[in-house]
């Protein structure tokens, strides 16, 4: 039952589709996450901009705070006498433009004018309050306009003495205030209520620049900040997008490949699974079923492998499912039981000898497997009893008593397999009317143990029991499991500790060399 080319193309369309709708989003993704590093990363850069600028003009008000060539500031000291020791530091500092001395609230002396007689109230007066040691204005000692930034030491408690540093710091700011795009288009320095900017010859008004920074930074010393103007980050990482564009979409695209090979995982194997049933890749193995009591193999269960057109081996537990997914269990458990028809001379010629095959709850579904053993079973007029294994991992329709008995009427026994692990077994008691159980080995496995299902073993031997059923347990790998279930009266016994599945046609050979050991062995018990 190949899939139909219908169904195979819109199959391709979805898988499609979803491979590029997932591609478009894991782009999206991609790109969100890299513009949003990208933002990051340039904010950390424009703060780091503003921090090391502040940083750079802490400096050059700390060499002023460790001058030791200044002589002390005297009542009746002239200016003449002080001017030389003021020019001499002004000289060593090289960042000063000039250093003047207030006495009594009047700026008497600076090295570079002189002797002067400047009320220092009227000229700085929110240095004598207190309100600041830092002012940002134009120089007052000269008729040249020119930014300054002056710096105020007192010498006493009273702010009416001490000294002045002034800093011409239009020559400064060429290289503190220097732009450093994209990062920051202009750099401003912001003392009190005033503004100097890099490459401007005048202090403006700090309310009067139109623009809102992006970030201001505070120097934790003086009273100074300095402002970042530019284009913010998120606009820079936006303009940043054709640098990622190739990594992200490159990453979308294998995206996309890998969805799309992802989502084709079944069918890619599904679709095999039609060619290898109508090329005869399925290969028949059976595994022998041995009588508890006198040790005689009894029967088999017919299992499938698949060895694909590249000589490697599927497992059953990938194609089983896949093929009940994709409606393509009834047409490999048709083919089984059409090989199984087919080798009949394979297994003894005795009724009591059974064949069992596995076959899902679909198969079941408007009788379907009724027809396939009038087509394929009884024309092979078999000398063996054919017993089918309803597994349950798909519900079974409610069948009527009539169907199971045409079943039973043509010899056909009904086992439910791996008893106690499906979503119905309890329910399948009385819709099948099964003849056999068949012990899961999990169960088996937990014979010996204190595990839960070593009681559950226990309970499901009983339950058979009093509904008078068969019992076969599966997956007997140990001495020990063998003689627990044997003494618990358990008929039938199945597993690596008899057998591993083999091809068809090497078990009339397994046949004939496990009954001649077990010849020999009754010939030395006896």
């Amino acid at each position: 039952m190949p899939i139909s080319p219908i169904g195979l193309a819109k199959y391709r369309y979805y898988r499609l589709a979803l491979a590029i709708a997932m591609g478009l989003v894991t782009l999206l993704f991609t790109l969100g996450i890299r513009i949003y590093e990208q933002k990051q990363a340039i904010g950390d850069d424009q703060q780091r901009v503003a921090s090391h600028t502040v940083e750079k003009l802490d400096k050059i008000f700390f060499p002023v705070q460790n001058i030791t060539s200044l002589p002390a500031i005297e009542p009746d000291q002239q200016c003449p006498a002080l001017q030389p020791s003021l020019q001499q530091s002004v000289a060593k500092l090289q960042t000063l433009r000039a250093i003047a001395v207030v006495k009594d609230a009047r700026i008497v002396c600076s090295s570079l004018l002189g002797a002067l007689d400047i009320d220092f109230s009227k000229a700085l007066p929110h240095m004598l309050e207190g309100v600041t040691n830092l002012e940002l204005r134009p120089a007052m000692m000269t008729s040249d306009p020119v930014p300054t930034l002056i710096y105020w030491q007192p010498k006493s408690t009273d702010n009416r003495n001490g000294l002045l540093f002034i800093y011409n710091i239009d020559i400064l700011s060429s290289f503190l205030l220097e732009p450093q795009p994209p990062f920051a288009n202009r750099i401003v320095l912001n003392v009190m209520q005033q503004s100097l900017e890099y490459d401007k010859k005048s202090i403006t008004p700090r309310a009067s620049i139109p623009d809102v920074p992006l970030l201001d930074v505070h120097s934790e010393k003086y009273n100074f900040s300095v402002s970042i103007y530019g284009r913010p980050p998120l606009a820079l990482a936006w303009s940043k997008l054709p640098n990622h564009l190739p990594l992200s979409i490159l990453i979308s695209l294998l995206a996309s490949f890998a969805i799309y090979l992802f989502s084709g995982s079944r069918i890619s194997l599904a679709y095999p699974i039609s060619h290898a049933i109508s090329h005869r890749e399925f290969q028949v193995y059976c595994q022998p079923i041995i009588n508890s009591e006198d040790g005689k193999c009894i029967g088999v269960e017919t299992l499938m492998r698949w060895k694909n057109r590249r000589q490697e081996w599927v497992s059953p537990d990938v194609f089983i499912p896949l093929a009940e997914q994709h409606g393509l269990i009834i047409a490999l458990t048709r083919y089984l039981i059409k090989q199984v028809s087919d080798n009949l001379a394979y297994f003894p010629s005795n009724a009591n000898f059974y064949i069992s095959i596995n076959v899902a709850a679909q198969h079941f579904n408007n009788m379907e497997i009724l027809k396939d053993i009038h087509d394929f079973w009884l024309p092979a007029n078999p000398q063996v009893s054919l017993m089918l294994e309803l597994t349950e991992r798909t519900r079974l329709q409610e069948l009527t008593a009539e169907q199971i008995e045409q079943l039973k009427a043509i010899g056909v026994q009904l086992a439910i397999d791996d008893f106690g692990t499906g979503h119905s077994s309890l329910s399948y008691l009385k819709t099948l009317n099964p003849d056999v159980l068949k012990i899961d080995r999990a169960f088996t496995a937990a014979i010996g143990t204190d595990a839960i299902n070593a009681t559950v073993t226990d309970s499901i031997i009983t339950l058979a029991q009093r509904l008078k059923l068969k019992l076969i347990a599966e997956g007997v790998e140990t001495r020990e499991q063998a003689d627990y279930l044997r003494d618990r009266k358990v008929e039938a016994l199945q597993g690596y500790y008899f057998a591993r599945p083999m091809p068809i046609d090497v078990f009339p050979i397994w046949l004939e060399r496990y009954q001649q050991d077990n010849i020999r062995a009754e010939a030395i018990a006896d």
